[in-house]
């Protein structure tokens, strides 16, 4: 999160915490109004570690140029030679079920 976002969502909070001053019930208000100062404080206090820290510590994510995995592009069909027996796991398939009782391959 960006550090401009980080200020959005303060002043938002700020926004809401002088909304909540016109609620009519006054243990909702108190409610509301502990919940949005503790909301406040921790974001206040995220902002500033933020720009304390600044560039020190690098972002945990890479960008990479290929995808670390590769789709396989061709199918690999399996023929069946026994209609009661998994291709997977030659477990037991249940016929009215119509899936392998072991692993669940259909």
């Amino acid at each position: 999160m960006e550090t401009s976002d980080i200020v959005k969502f303060q002043r938002w909070l700020q926004s809401q915490l002088a909304d909540a001053n016109n609620i009519d019930d006054k243990t909702e208000r108190e409610n509301r109004i502990l919940r949005l100062d503790s909301a406040l404080s921790e974001t206040i206090y995220f902002r500033e570690l933020l720009e304390s820290i600044g560039d020190a510590i690098e972002s945990p994510f890479m960008i990479r140029e290929n995808p670390v995995r590769e789709n396989e592009k061709e199918t690999i069909k399996v023929e069946k030679t026994d209609s009661n027996s998994c291709d997977k796991c030659s477990g037991q398939i249940d016929q009215e079920l119509g899936f392998c009782l072991l692993c669940g391959e259909y």
